[in-house]
């Protein structure tokens, strides 16, 4: 009794977020009214702590291969990310702080062309930002200088 009382609880099994629900924002699982903690497995691979995504995550594609992958602070994504094409060429690229997209972005098409680059302060673009459609030719919509996601010139 006093071990158990000295050694917290740690679960003893992992879960798949199939088998979990999301309730007033936390993780728990089916006809549990605590949130989860624990390791994930599946196609969603990391942890839970306290129902909230905290940690390495690994997303993957039907084919086992690595979709994204990133780390989560207390449910947000925080810090550099990555996510691939079927492929395995590299999408995009960048980092967020507390679940805002953050400094540099860069986006590839699968061929490994760019698609986009630019910077991102709180969420929204900021500065120049270039943007490239399938046959190379400047993308307007995406090109030009951008002040808190809004853009004032091409």
């Amino acid at each position: 009794m006093l071990l158990s009382i000295l050694i917290p609880s740690v679960p003893s099994a992992a879960e798949t977020m199939e088998h979990l629900v999301l309730v007033d924002g936390r993780y728990h699982k089916i006809s549990s009214d605590e949130p989860f903690s624990g390791v994930i497995e599946g196609q969603s691979r990391g942890f839970l702590k306290n129902g909230l995504k905290h940690g390495a995550w690994v997303y993957l594609n039907e084919s086992g291969q690595v979709k994204s992958r990133g780390e989560y602070r207390n449910g947000q994504k925080h810090g550099f990310w990555e996510g691939f094409y079927p492929n395995g060429q590299l999408f995009y690229k960048g980092s967020f702080l507390d679940g805002q997209k953050q400094g540099m972005w860069v986006s590839y098409y699968d061929d490994g062309a760019l698609f986009y680059q630019g910077r991102f302060d709180n969420g929204k673009e900021n500065g120049p930002w270039v943007g490239f459609n399938p046959d190379g030719s400047p993308w307007a919509y995406r090109t030009g200088l951008f002040a808190d996601g809004v853009k004032l010139k091409e």
